[in-house]
This record gives structure tokens, C-alpha cells and sequence, in this order.
């Protein structure tokens, strides 16, 4: 009896330290509301269209879309779950607080929660935003993802555990995440793009490209020959930099640990082409394509 009574005792030591982990370390770090909400509220702000829209927000999505309307729509969901230890009352005048709007003739800034947060109250607002079409953006969730739609334009997105994915900008573009994915589409002008621990994705039509990762893989699609650089750099992930047909680059690609392939034809003589390293001329060059990672591949391809 006396091993079955050990195997006992260890499984439930290990339930314990399991449960005191997800409820002591965990939880607390989870975004936003978990089950039903106590309460929650709808809000809609509309205003004027001006030339620059800044929305900071710590736990929720945003989701951002041009459209061809003349002002600013803004739709906040506010979702909150009060702990025993707070009153309820405490709870509905700490979000009676919040989305706090203010603007000038060039910017409308709306803040989601100016006040500090009580510690026993579970917030999430989720915004859903209608901007005309050119509006710059600069957004900010902490947790939750941020999307923004075509037809924008300068974009500056951070977060931490955070999703970004901005669709056809006609501006710059900087995203920045410290656990989430990258994904910028079709973009015109400049791009950088920095994440700790995730993927990195992007499609260029001009402009330079800076993209880098810790933990993750990079691909990046070179669509015009109009696009000057590309800097990509990971610790752990491969990076793939795909030419589409009249794309040509001048490729300065290396890796500690992994191995370099390139599908296209290269001229190295003024360069060097290796297992782990290649420097040299694809077509006419006009691409520079730099690629650095410690522990993944590097692979040069042209587009089906």
C-alpha cells in the first residue's frame, strides 16, 4: 500500500503546486474579463474628422477601419467583472471614469482608462472605429490585438501581448509587439517591425523594410523593384525573403546555426557563397536584402 499511498500523496502535491501556479501567477496576468461580465455598456463617440487619431487602450482589441465618411466613429464595449472585495458601486464610478476624449484642431486622442484600474476589478473594452479614409492612427493595447483596415494612413501600433495586422497603409508604418504576431500588407513607404516572441510577416511594394524577432520566423515578400532595403534579423526562426518576377536584390545573408539557400541564380564574384553565408547579385540588384539569424535558415526564393 505503501507506494500506491506515495503515488497518491505526490499526484495531489502536484495538483496543489499546479493550481497555486495557474491562480497565484496566471490569472492575474490573463487580459481582461475571463466569464459573464457584472456589467457592461456600450458608448459611441463620434466627432469631427481630423488628421491624426491616437487611442490607447490596456486590455481589448481595437479594430480600425477606413471608410469614406467626413468624421470620427468610435464604439468602445466595456465589459467588467468586480471581485468580492470591491464593492459594486466602487466598480460602476471607477468605469463611469472611463474613455476619456480630448482633441484639438489636428488630433483627437481618446484614452481608455485615465484613472489606475482598482485592484479587484476585471476590465476589458473592446473598440470597433470608423476614421475617413488617409486618417493617421497611433494605437496602443496593451492586451488584445489591434487591426487596422486598408485605406489608412501613417500607422504606429504597440502592444504586449498583442496582435497587429494593418492592411494596404498609405503611410509608414511602425508595429511593435513584445508576444504577438506582425503582419503588415501591401505597404508603400517605410516599415519597421519588432516583436519578442512571434512571427513577423510582410508585403512590400516600396520603401525599406526593417523587421526583427527573437523567437520567430520572418517572411518577407518583396512585391516592386521599387523597394530599396530590407533589414531582417532573428535568434530562433528561420527568415524567408520571397521575389516577385522583375525583383532583383544585392543579398548579404548569414546564419550561425542553420544553412543559407538561395533558388535563384547569384553572381558571387565579389562575394562568397557558403553553407551558412552568401553575399552576392541577383539580376540587377536593386533590392538590398539583409539577413541575419543565430538559429534558423535563410532561404531566398522567387515568387510561383
Amino acid at each position: 500500500m505503501k507506494p500506491v499511498f506515495r503515488s497518491i500523496l505526490t499526484a495531489a502535491v502536484i495538483a496543489l503546486a499546479i493550481e497555486g501556479f495557474t491562480v497565484g501567477v496566471v490569472a492575474p496576468r490573463l487580459p481582461g474579463v475571463a466569464g459573464h461580465p457584472d456589467f457592461q455598456e456600450e458608448r459611441l463617440i463620434v466627432r469631427p474628422g481630423v488628421p491624426l487619431l491616437r487611442l490607447r487602450n490596456a486590455d481589448g482589441a481595437i479594430q480600425v477601419r477606413a471608410t469614406d465618411r467626413s468624421d470620427i466613429s468610435v464604439a468602445a464595449d466595456i465589459s467588467a467583472c468586480v471581485r468580492r472585495e470591491l464593492p459594486l458601486e466602487a466598480a460602476r464610478s471607477y468605469v463611469a471614469t472611463l474613455v476619456q476624449v480630448t482633441e484639438d484642431a489636428n488630433t483627437l486622442s481618446i484614452q481608455t482608462e485615465p484613472a489606475e484600474r482598482p485592484d479587484n476589478l476585471r476590465l476589458r473594452v473592446d473598440y470597433a472605429v470608423e476614421i475617413p479614409l488617409g486618417t493617421d492612427l497611433e494605437v496602443d493595447s496593451a492586451n488584445g490585438n489591434i487591426w487596422v483596415s486598408k485605406g489608412c494612413g501613417r500607422v504606429t501600433a504597440r502592444g504586449r501581448n498583442t496582435d497587429i495586422e494593418v492592411v494596404e497603409p498609405r503611410g509608414v508604418v511602425l508595429a511593435e509587439s513584445t508576444n504577438g504576431r506582425l503582419r503588415v500588407l501591401d505597404a508603400p513607404e517605410d516599415v519597421s517591425l519588432k516583436t519578442v516572441n512571434g512571427n513577423v510577416y510582410a508585403h512590400m511594394l516600396g520603401g525599406t523594410l526593417t523587421a526583427s524577432t527573437s523567437n520567430g520566423g520572418i517572411v518577407a515578400r518583396v512585391l516592386r523593384p521599387t523597394v530599396r532595403q530590407c533589414r531582417l534579423t532573428s535568434h530562433n526562426g528561420g527568415i524567408t525573403v520571397i521575389l516577385n518576377d522583375g525583383c532583383s536584390a544585392r543579398v548579404d545573408a548569414k546564419t550561425a546555426l542553420g544553412k543559407v539557400r538561395c533558388d535563384l541564380p547569384v553572381e558571387t564574384a565579389n562575394g562568397a557563397r557558403r553553407r551558412r553565408f552568401l553575399c552576392g547579385v541577383i539580376g540587377e540588384g536593386k533590392t538590398v536584402v539583409e539577413a541575419d539569424t543565430l538559429n534558423g535558415n535563410v532561404w531566398i526564393a522567387r515568387a510561383d
